[in-house]
C-alpha cells in the first residue's frame, strides 16, 4: 500500500474498514458470495458514502466490477433473488439498462434470460436485440399507411421500386445528380438469404439489403446505370459511383461507362475513419471507398456551390461506430442506424459540390435515405428509391420527419 492509500485506510471509520475487509475477503470467493458482494457495496456506498474509486482502491478490485455489484444487487434486492444465479441477474440487468425501450422490468427480463438454452451474455443481448427491432418494426408497418404514386408524379415523391423502373419515366435532361451507392458484392449470407455480419446481431444497426450478395449480382444492377442514366442527365450533370476501396477499379464498370458514352474524370477517395472487420492474417485493413466522377462525354465541368476546388481524399469519419455505443447506452433508438449509411456531413457536401439549389438529385439504391435527406435540407428536388421493403419503409419515414420539420419552421 503506497502513502495516499495508507492516509486514506486511517481515515475510515471502524465500521467502514471492517466492511472493506470483509468485502475483499469475499471478492476471493466470488463465485458464491456475489449477492453478499453487491450488499456490501450497497451497504459502504449508500450508507457511509463512499465512491466506487474508494472501494476499488481499497480491495484492488476494477471499478467496473464493483459497480456490476452494487447496480445488479440494489436492482434485485433479497425477497428477488430467490431460484436465481448472480449472473443471470447481472444480464438481465445489463440488457435493462441498455435497452429501455423494451418497456420490460428488469424482472421479465431476467425469466426470459433463465429460460434460454445455452445462454452466455452475448447471446441474451442478441436474443432481445433482435426481438426489439422486430417489435419496433411491426409498430412503423402499422403507423404507416401504404405509399401510391399520385398519377405521374415521380420527383419529390419517395418509391418502393427498382430503380430500373422509375428511371425511364423521367424527363430527358433533368437530373443534376445520380447517387449511386449499389452493392459491392463478396457479402457473408444469413439463413435468410441477407447480409450477415458478425456485429450487427447485437449492436443493434439494420443490415436488410436485397442484391450484391456475389459480385455478379452487384454488376446486374449497376452497370445498366450508364444507359438508361445518359439521357436523364442534365447539361453537365454528374453521376457518382460508390466503388469498394483499397482494390483495383472494376474493368467491367469503366468498359461499360466507355461504350454508353461517359468519362470518368476523377476518382476521389472517401475515407471512413475505421478499419474494416476481416482476417486479421491480411496485411492491409480497408477504411475507405472509392467514388467514381463520370460526366457525359462532351460536357463540361462547371463550377460548383462550393466554389473553391476541393482535395480528392474526403475525410468524413462514418458514425458507425458511434451510432453503435449510442445504441447501447439507450441513447439511440435501436434501428436508426444502417450498416451502410453514410455520414450526412458527406452527403452534403457531395451535394453542394455538383448541384444548385432547385436542381434535381437522384438516388436509385436510397437504403436509409441520409442523400435525400441533406437534399432537402439544401433545398434540392429529389427523387428517393429502394426496392427493400424494410428500408423503403424506414428511409421513407425518416423523409417524412425531415419535409415535416421543414414544414413547421417555415409555418
Amino acid at each position: 500500500m503506497n502513502a495516499n492509500k495508507t492516509n486514506k485506510v486511517k481515515s475510515y471509520s471502524a465500521a467502514v474498514l471492517t466492511k472493506l475487509k470483509k468485502l475483499k475477503k469475499l471478492i476471493l470467493e466470488e463465485d458464491s458470495k456475489c449477492w453478499q458482494i453487491g450488499d456490501i457495496c450497497i451497504d459502504l456506498m449508500e450508507t457511509y458514502r463512499l465512491s466506487v474509486r474508494q472501494i476499488s482502491d481499497y480491495t484492488d478490485y476494477s471499478k467496473a466490477r464493483i459497480s456490476h455489484f452494487h447496480l445488479t444487487a440494489r436492482i434485485f434486492p433479497a425477497h428477488k433473488r430467490k431460484g436465481y444465479t448472480f449472473q443471470d441477474s447481472l444480464t438481465a440487468r445489463q440488457i435493462y439498462q441498455q435497452l429501455p425501450r423494451l418497456h420490460m422490468t428488469p424482472v421479465q427480463i431476467r425469466k426470459k434470460v433463465v429460460r434460454m438454452k445455452n445462454k452466455t451474455p452475448r447471446k441474451a443481448r442478441e436474443y432481445f436485440v433482435k426481438y426489439l427491432l422486430e417489435k419496433e418494426l411491426k409498430q412503423t408497418f402499422a403507423k404507416s399507411a401504404r405509399y401510391s404514386m399520385q398519377g405521374n408524379r415521380i420527383i419529390n415523391q419517395c418509391h418502393h421500386a427498382d430503380w430500373q423502373q422509375i428511371v425511364p419515366k423521367l424527363p430527358d435532361h433533368s437530373v443534376r445528380l445520380f447517387i449511386a451507392d449499389p452493392p459491392f458484392g463478396g457479402y457473408g449470407k444469413n439463413n435468410k438469404g441477407g447480409y450477415k455480419s458478425q456485429r450487427v446481431s447485437t449492436n443493434g444497426m439494420r443490415y436488410d439489403c436485397d442484391n450484391g450478395l456475389n459480385i455478379e449480382e452487384a454488376l446486374a444492377v449497376t452497370l445498366p446505370l450508364f444507359e438508361l442514366c445518359h439521357r436523364k442527365l442534365a447539361p453537365n450533370g454528374f453521376l457518382l459511383l460508390f466503388q469498394p476501396g483499397g482494390k483495383p477499379d472494376r474493368i467491367e464498370v469503366l468498359s461499360k461507362a466507355d461504350e454508353c458514352g461517359w468519362d470518368c474524370i476523377y476518382a476521389l477517395t472517401w475515407q471512413k475513419g475505421h478499419l474494416s472487420t476481416g482476417n486479421n492474417l491480411n496485411p492491409y485493413k480497408i477504411c475507405s471507398e472509392k467514388i467514381l466522377v463520370f460526366i457525359r462525354k462532351g460536357d463540361k465541368v462547371t463550377k460548383s456551390e462550393n466554389g473553391l476546388p476541393h482535395p480528392d481524399i474526403l475525410n468524413y469519419p462514418t458514425e458507425t461506430q458511434s451510432a453503435t455505443l449510442k445504441m447501447n447506452h439507450g441513447k439511440m433508438k435501436l434501428g436508426d442506424y444502417h450498416i451502410f449509411q453514410k455520414p450526412p456531413e458527406l452527403m452534403e457536401f457531395l451535394i453542394r459540390q455538383h448541384t444548385y439549389p432547385g436542381e434535381l438529385v437522384f438516388e436509385p439504391f436510397g437504403c436509409s435515405g441520409e442523400g435525400i435527406v441533406q437534399a432537402i435540407k439544401l433545398k434540392r428536388k429529389w427523387v428517393y428509391i429502394e426496392s427493400n421493403k424494410i428500408n423503403y419503409m424506414w428511409g421513407r419515414q425518416r423523409i417524412q420527419k425531415i419535409l415535416k420539420r421543414l414544414v413547421v419552421h417555415a409555418g
